[in-house]
């Protein structure tokens, strides 16, 4: 299979001309016979009539740019499916969030990253299309979506995208029928919906823990349904973490530690201390009154300064739809509890902290490459089990004292917020390169869309040389 980046240039044709004019070089690179095929972009296809050209520019009539809802001056990849005789355009994806703003930042503190991804799109040959629930239009078929065309986002009426990244922000709306008709709509009609869903820490628990090489990883965790359930965790670890099992960015969750004076209960802003176990439970069971809580052991994480420190792994599918390490992180706490950068805590580069955290009590020590092996695990053994398509993960992990790894926590909806890239002392002096999350992000819905890595010709200028070496060794 081949493809070709281009530009569809709209005519007005007349009875003699061909719906879809190529020219001769486009035509031979993708095998694309003349005559009468279908034409799609999105979920708009129609039939057209093609026909070679001398032409350096791909020519479209108006008539067929209009039927399909092709945005004009758009670069777009061109591949011909000769199974079902079809030309198609794209790779078209679609961004489903919450809300769309008007006026300023459109897309709020997720702006920058919304720019990033269009640009990158823009240039490779591609279209980034960003809406909400409200703007589908399930008559028709289609979408009011923003596009982005000359440093501005503007509103254009397109069809159904080939592929939808799901990035709505809100547990609660992500939950209502109208996602739910929207995700059904997708299954029935093939279009790769991904990053589904929200987790629960509870299920991923769960499911992690009936896997044969995941309870190596996981801290003993309870759900917190009675005063029973904390007393036999705080006198089996001492100290023990109570998490929202639909929580986020480190917020409500609460360090209890069991003490020869009473029992302490800490958050990030404030600590206090209980006498006795009746008064802990009533007040831990207030705070926790309405939301399912999780009791998790407390382990004794390396860290600096006194401030927690854990690992941030981002995991995405690839190019060729398997699981790989996109960026490994070490996030270090502005308080005693969480190292959430939401929560004020500060990025290094992860080998920099491994060398710079500790207490350690042997010599035993991960390496990068074992946090990210560990969180690739993590990922494969989720997707085995989780209903749904999931194409990135943000997996926390922990180093105790003895070099050990431990699961923390899985996002299904890492951040895109400038905050969660580390920049160098000179990025305001130099552009910054585009982000690996969005180039792989890219790379999977292009392979979603059809638009797989083509296979090299021959060998590369290094094979050749390298090859050439060993022979005059010999």
């Amino acid at each position: 299979m081949s493809y070709v980046r281009t530009i569809l240039k709209t005519v007005e044709a007349n009875a003699d001309q061909a719906d879809l004019c190529l020219p001769h070089s486009i035509i031979r690179k993708c095998k694309i016979p003349v005559g009468d095929l279908l034409l799609r972009f999105g979920s708009s296809c129609s039939y057209v009539q093609v026909r070679g050209t001398d032409a350096a520019a791909a020519r479209i009539s108006t008539a067929i740019a209009r039927r399909l809802h092709l945005p004009q001056g758009i670069p777009l990849l061109l591949r011909y499916d000769s199974s079902r005789e079809t030309i198609v355009m794209g790779p078209y994806i679609g961004i489903l969030l919450l809300e769309v703003k008007s006026t300023g930042e459109p897309f709020g503190s997720l702006t920058p990253f919304m720019d990033e991804v269009a640009d990158i799109c823009h240039r490779r040959g591609g279209l980034v299309s960003v809406f909400t629930i409200s703007d589908i239009d399930w008559d028709e078929n289609t979408v009011q979506g923003m596009i982005r065309r000359q440093g501005s986002w503007q509103s254009h009426t397109l069809p159904l995208p080939q592929c939808i990244y799901n990035r709505v922000h809100s547990r609660h709306a992500e939950n209502s029928d109208q996602v739910d008709s929207l995700i059904q709509h997708c299954k029935n009609n093939g279009i790769p919906f991904f990053n589904e869903r929200f987790l629960n820490k509870w299920n991923v628990y769960k499911i992690l823990a009936d896997r044969p090489d995941s309870p190596a990883f996981l801290p003993k965790t309870v759900c917190f349904k009675n005063a029973e359930d904390l007393k036999r965790m705080l006198q089996e670890f001492r100290v023990v973490y109570a998490k929202p099992a639909n929580g986020s960015m480190g917020k409500g969750i609460y360090r209890i530690k069991a003490g020869t004076n009473g029992y302490q209960i800490a958050t990030g802003q404030s600590t206090r201390v209980w006498k006795d176990f009746s008064s802990l439970h009533r007040h831990l069971q207030k705070k926790c009154a309405g939301k399912l809580y999780l009791l998790q052991r407390g382990l004794s994480l390396i860290g600096f300064q006194s401030r927690p420190a854990d690992f941030r792994v981002l995991v995405q599918k690839n190019r060729s739809g398997e699981w790989a390490v996109t960026s490994l992180v070490a996030r270090i706490g502005q308080n005693r509890i969480v190292s959430n950068v939401a929560r004020g805590g500060s990025m290094f580069p992860a080998a920099q902290a491994l060398h710079m955290c500790g207490p350690w009590q042997n010599s035993i020590r991960p390496s990068v490459h074992t946090l990210s092996r560990t969180a690739l695990q993590v990922a494969r053994e989720l997707e085995r089990s989780l209903d749904g398509h999931y194409a990135e993960f943000g997996i926390d992990l922990g180093v105790d004292v003895n070099g050990r790894i431990w699961l923390l926590e899985v996002n299904s909806k890492p951040s895109k917020s400038d905050q969660t890239v580390i920049t160098s002392p000179d990025a305001a002096q130099s552009p910054r390169r585009p982000r690996p999350s969005v180039i792989r992000l890219l790379d999977y819905a292009a392979y979603l869309s059809g638009f797989k890595p083509l296979q090299r010709q021959g060998k590369s200028r290094k094979q050749k040389y390298v090859k050439s070496k060993k022979e005059n060794r010999r």
